[in-house]
């Protein structure tokens, strides 16, 4: 009788220590978790069993740091397995209904209570690994772990623990020997805890926002300016590097074009008087320039009064349009000019070529200053006038050699009578009277050549018409 009361007793045993381990309440705090998920922008995951699986044990381990961090234990008493897994079905099902966590991701009741290598405390923790390693553990996790190099560093410095000291058995899957590292540096290495987004994202793989539409637009619009910043800049450094190799270049080039001037008057210098001024010197003699300084002005430029430093006076003709290509002739020229010596020259005193950055290429020429803008007396040049008038005569037999020119101007030899020029037949009667006025004859251009004439009484006389009389 005695045996059948105490089987009978012993049957009960199991459902009584369920019924007191259900009435235990949980010492972990799921409102961590809770309140991570409220406040995230991520939305719940709808993926398959097992990724739904790997979610809820990552955040079991999270809620179990929080619970170390404030008793210094690793697990709850087994006495309040079952009690917390109610508590945590509880909050799963807020975002994933009838989904049993036990059943679908095969998690015993027990597990929740049993750790790695039978670990329950943080003491047991530290005494199990070295101080240094822990240190290493604080130096790389103490920090916030939301960017990727941070991240990086402490979970590979959490793997080596892991490698090196938790090598034992563990007890089920939800708190095993990989995840106690984890739990570890959450709950006293990094100083924002387990509950920091930047923490369980990257010890716990729990990811509660995704960046937003607007966000991402955010980041689109700042990726396009700084692109087009960058080929902006691209652009305006090569366009100035260009200029600075094209300019280089062709300073390059007007250094060499001087050069090749100054040993082309070497032979010339030799020989004249003749000085080549810098753009400086003839800045100063004419005052920059000035326009009070200018006594002539013509279709090639402008003629200038300047003082050089020795006082004298000078004409300083500055041509316009000028480029370095053209240097040679005009050095050419400026030094034959100078190499000739004649009366009816005026006298060379020396050039100037330069290439400025603002006035651009320079070409100059400097003479002696005639007083009161005179090259000579009227009479030389109504010579020259009168030579030119000869030479551009209609009748060939009246124009000058080219000989008798030079004579004319480099001799006192005197200008001939310029004939007179034939009236063309086309003339009417009173230019004809009035050219004949004083002689009384002529010669009237026609097809056949020139036609003589005599005025008498007042009537136009052909010698053509008098021999047709005489002849009647």
């Amino acid at each position: 009788m005695v045996f059948l009361i105490s089987l009978f007793l012993f049957s009960l045993l199991p459902s009584l220590t369920f019924s007191q381990n259900a009435n235990v309440s949980c010492p972990l705090d799921f409102n961590v978790l809770s309140q991570l998920i409220q406040s995230a922008t991520r939305p719940a995951p709808n993926s398959d069993t097992t990724t739904e699986c790997n979610y809820i044990r990552d955040g079991l381990e999270l809620v179990l740091s929080n619970y170390l961090q404030r008793t210094n234990s690793f697990l709850p008493p087994p006495t309040s397995s079952e009690s917390c897994w109610v508590a945590y079905q509880s909050l799963i099902n807020t975002f994933l209904p009838n989904f049993d966590i036990r059943k679908s991701c095969g998690f015993k009741t027990e597990w929740i209570s049993q750790g790695c290598m039978n670990i329950t405390t943080k003491a047991e923790f530290e005494k199990l690994v070295p101080k240094k390693t822990l240190n290493d553990v604080v130096s790389s996790c103490n920090q916030s772990l939301e960017n990727n190099s941070p991240c990086a560093s402490c979970t590979a410095t959490l793997s080596t623990l892991q490698a090196s000291y938790l090598t034992g058995l563990s007890v089920g899957n939800v708190s095993d020997c990989t995840g106690y590292p984890k739990i570890y540096a959450a709950a006293f290495a990094n100083i924002f805890g387990p509950s920091d987004e930047g923490t369980a994202k990257c010890l716990f793989a729990l990811e509660f926002s995704v960046p937003s539409k607007s966000g991402s637009k955010k980041k689109v619009v700042i990726l396009v300016v700084l692109l087009v910043f960058g080929v902006g800049f691209c652009v305006i450094l090569g366009g100035g590097w260009l200029y600075l190799r094209k300019r280089k270049r062709r300073q390059s080039y007007v250094e060499r074009v001087e050069t090749s001037l100054e040993f082309g008057l070497d032979s010339i210098s030799e020989s004249t008087t003749l000085v080549r001024f810098t753009f400086d010197d003839i800045r100063k003699a004419t005052k920059n320039f000035a326009r009070d300084s200018i006594i002539g002005r013509g279709g090639y430029g402008n003629v200038y009064k300047g003082v050089l430093p020795d006082g004298s006076e000078v004409a300083l003709k500055r041509f316009k349009n000028c480029s370095a290509s053209g240097d040679a002739n005009f050095t050419h020229e400026v030094g034959v000019i100078a190499s000739v010596r004649h009366v009816n020259l005026v006298a060379l005193r020396g050039y100037c070529t330069a290439t400025t950055p603002f006035e651009g290429h320079q070409r100059i020429i400097v003479c002696d200053l005639m007083k009161n803008g005179k090259l000579g007396v009227p009479e030389v040049l109504e010579k020259y006038v009168l030579v030119a008038v000869l030479c551009s005569h209609p009748q060939l037999y009246a124009r000058p050699t080219m000989d008798q020119v030079v004579k004319m101007l480099e001799t006192d030899l005197s200008v001939p009578s310029i004939p007179a020029r034939p009236i063309p037949l086309v003339a009417e009667m009173n230019d004809i009277e009035r050219s004949a006025s004083s002689s009384g004859s002529g010669q009237l251009s026609s097809p056949t050549g020139y036609q003589p004439y005599t005025l008498e009484n007042g009537r136009l006389s052909d010698h053509k018409e008098e021999g047709i009389k005489s002849s009647e």
